[in-house]
């Protein structure tokens, strides 16, 4: 590359819009995983199904509401009750075993201090997200969190990253989640995609979800940001996109 070339290149850079950086909350800013396996665990040999709890099921606990993981495993109780019981031994006895996720506290003060807007969006209920973010010293550096972000279901909406984008006054969006649903829900919403690779069991379900991006580093994800701006390629329209990836 030439001297002028680099030169352009340092000035395209400068003057490129910010995206709005988005990121799923479980499993890419918080690691949920140890308190969420630890509570079903508990909660299926205090109700003697210890042997049901499986690796094929300690897997789906992980990709599923806890709703609808009451109704499957323990049809007998009443569900509301049952989520109350598996939110209150989290709370009572495994809340300090979920932590940051390696990097993410260095990564969100960069793009704080850097004039980012960041913003969550999680299928938890915004008070549970909210309760964690100040329990880690990290809401400070979150401008926008969107609780219940399924829309009715146990999946992420491409609704709540629009609605997210919107309420930030996005032209462009970054979103960063480590789940193949979140990455179909950003695709659909017109997104750059980036999928944090965590739980190595997810990571050929994320591949084949075809995230423009694939990292475990939050270091790599800023070092992207830093290039090139490549989502000035997604503009956000505010329309959903059909995903056309199986004609």
């Amino acid at each position: 590359m030439s001297k002028k070339d680099k030169k352009s290149s340092k000035k395209s850079k400068k003057n490129a819009v910010k995206p709005v950086i988005l990121l799923s909350f479980d499993g890419t800013i918080m690691d949920t995983e140890p308190a969420i396996l630890a509570t079903y665990r508990h909660i299926f040999a205090k109700y003697e199904k210890g042997s049901e709890f499986t690796k094929e099921a300690a897997m789906e606990v992980l990709d599923s509401s806890a709703f609808s993981m009451m109704k499957k495993y323990f049809p007998e109780q009443d569900p509301k009750d049952m989520v109350a019981e598996y939110r209150s031994y989290q709370d009572y006895h495994l809340r300090d075993l979920i932590q940051p996720m390696k990097g993410v506290v260095d990564f969100l003060t960069w793009l704080k201090e850097n004039g980012y807007k960041v913003g969550i969006v999680s299928v938890k209920d915004r008070s549970a997200v909210m309760d964690l973010l100040e329990h880690s010293n990290m809401a400070q550096l979150i401008d926008v969190v969107i609780g219940n972000a399924g829309a009715g279901t146990e999946t992420l909406s491409s609704d709540s990253i629009i609605t997210a984008c919107a309420i930030m006054d996005a032209k462009f969006c970054v979103f960063i989640a480590d789940s193949a649903v979140d990455m179909q829900a950003g695709r659909e919403a017109g997104v750059l995609c980036i999928g944090f690779v965590h739980n190595r069991d997810k990571t050929p379900a994320l591949v084949e979800s075809h995230p423009d991006f694939m990292t475990a580093s939050f270091r790599e994800i800023r070092k992207l940001i830093e290039n090139e701006p490549l989502w000035v390629a997604y503009p956000l329209t505010g329309d959903k996109i059909e995903d056309d990836s199986d004609d």
